[in-house]
């Protein structure tokens, strides 16, 4: 699944997918979300709520494996709205800071710290409320994999990330969207604990 942005007739920026499956039932799911979600704004996208595929029905007709298949791709979809949502520019103090509605969109880069700085950067993608991302390498120097991206000796990270992106989405599923944001920088990343939750699943 792929998609384009353009302005509509409002003047609002708008997201139309396109996407394609070797399987006829599969081909049929991404039909249903390409279609669905075409011409919405990424605002939009981010409240549907993976419920519906129950209220629907649809998974009356579905396998566990493809009903996982379709809810990945409604998740990957979010992810790619969520990435045109965000502005060019996020640049802030060195504690994150928050915009008037709560969501994190700035934090302070740390000298000597690329990988940190990469993945606190792909990370606001998806509009937290909460984010705090530890560098946790020393506490594993010399084991295997501890050496890190480049020089910076960063291999090991702890993530805690509240957002409402992952409203109604399985454990598995948000960090699966994670791991989608933060793209190729996975591949040099040696271990990352993931606390990700919903504003609803945090208690005051």
């Amino acid at each position: 699944v792929d998609c384009t942005a353009r302005h509509n007739e409002e003047g609002e920026t708008v997201l139309d997918f396109v996407g394609d499956s070797d399987g006829l039932l599969t081909k049929g799911l991404v039909a249903l979300l390409v279609r669905g979600m075409s011409g919405c704004t990424a605002e939009q996208i981010q409240k549907v709520d993976p419920e519906f595929i129950n209220a629907a029905k649809i998974t009356q007709s579905l396998t566990p494996g493809r009903n996982n298949g379709f809810l990945n791709m409604l998740a990957v979809m979010k992810a790619k709205a969520t990435s045109y949502s965000v502005g060019a520019d996020n640049s802030g103090g060195e504690e994150a800071a928050a915009d008037t509605e709560g969501v994190i969109s700035s934090f302070d880069e740390i000298a000597g710290k690329p990988m940190y700085n990469d993945m606190m950067e792909s990370l606001l993608k998806l509009k937290p409320v909460t984010l705090e991302l530890i560098d946790d390498s020393a506490s594993h120097a010399g084991h295997a994999g501890s050496k890190g991206w480049e020089e910076s000796g960063e291999s090991h990270f702890v993530l805690n990330m509240v957002a409402e992106v992952f409203d109604g989405m399985p454990l598995v599923k948000r960090h699966q969207l994670i791991y989608l944001v933060l793209g190729e920088t996975m591949d040099k990343i040696h271990a990352l604990s993931i606390n990700a939750k919903a504003p609803s699943q945090v208690t005051e």
